[in-house]
């Protein structure tokens, strides 16, 4: 079993290169989000705290194989925008303009215990939206699977032990991070007294998000594009909607993604209840 390891560890570095922790830092973006805006008073501050410090460490491990690639496209991105005129300069002012915008939000929902009623919750909505699509975004990664076992560079005993697990793992909480985060929706609007509107709000986003999979999936976009360049993002959107192949491909994302969500909200709101009953010492056999 010597050789284990060093097979597993070699097999991350050609397959994986982080993909992981990353995009399950990306997924629990938008969940620590739906914590702030619809359920803040249902989660202790010291553990929202404690989930925002795990997610950060997470961000930053998942980061690590990136850096390079990240530094070179800010490099590119000064370099383009040093000798571009007055244009340019604005679209890097922007840029920062942003950067420091998106830091204070997070300040400004971390330090609220009440839901805003200002335009800043409409805000942090916004941004709860744009990032929602990349919770579900990890059914797509599948497709590292199967890139790892069609290499014939990763014995079969590591797929079977390491990487089918991995992959099933990284995949349920992705996609749970994404059920909680309509649940928690649900609930505000509940509340609210808005239920009737649950239901259609819910087949929104995953058509929403079908679109956005769509686009992170085969465009390569990220959801900072649509900030960085909306009018790029917009273009292929329609374009992908007006053509059929892709409209197929949306179309056929939205119904897994219903079903899927569909199950899954079974599930989750199941193991509450028995939580529930557990607490108030039901046995839920009764």
């Amino acid at each position: 079993m010597r050789w284990l390891l060093p097979n597993i560890i070699s097999a991350f570095d050609n397959v994986y290169s982080g993909w992981i922790l990353w995009n399950l830092f990306l997924a629990a973006i938008p969940l620590l989000l739906s914590f702030s805006l619809f359920r803040r008073q249902s989660l202790a501050n010291r553990w929202f705290l404690a989930a925002c410090v795990l997610v950060g460490i997470i961000g930053v491990l998942g980061l690590g194989p990136r850096i390079p690639r990240a530094v070179q496209g800010l490099y590119n991105l000064l370099r383009d925008n040093s000798g571009g005129g007055l244009l340019s300069l604005l679209e890097l002012l922007w840029l920062l303009l942003v950067a420091a915008f998106a830091g204070l939000l997070s300040l400004k929902i971390f330090k609220t215990k009440q839901n805003p009623q200002g335009w800043l919750w409409w805000v942090g909505l916004v941004v709860f939206l744009v990032f929602l699509p990349n919770a579900p975004y990890v059914l797509t990664d599948i497709i590292h699977l199967i890139r790892g076992t069609s290499s014939g560079e990763i014995r079969i005993l590591v797929v079977a032990l390491v990487f089918i697990p991995l992959h099933a793992i990284a995949i349920l909480l992705g996609f749970e991070a994404y059920v909680v985060s309509i649940l928690n929706l649900a609930a505000y609007l509940k509340q609210h007294g808005a239920k009737a509107m649950i239901l259609p709000l819910e087949l929104t986003i995953h058509a929403l998000s079908a679109v956005g999979i769509y686009l992170g999936r085969f465009l390569r976009f990220n959801s900072w594009d649509l900030v960085i360049d909306p009018t790029g993002v917009i273009a292929y959107t329609l374009d992908a909607l007006t053509s059929k192949q892709p409209a197929a491909v949306i179309f056929v994302t939205f119904v897994i993604l219903t079903s899927l969500y569909w199950v899954m909200k079974q599930i989750t709101l199941g193991l509450k209840l028995r939580i529930r009953y557990a607490r108030q010492g039901i046995d839920a056999l009764d």
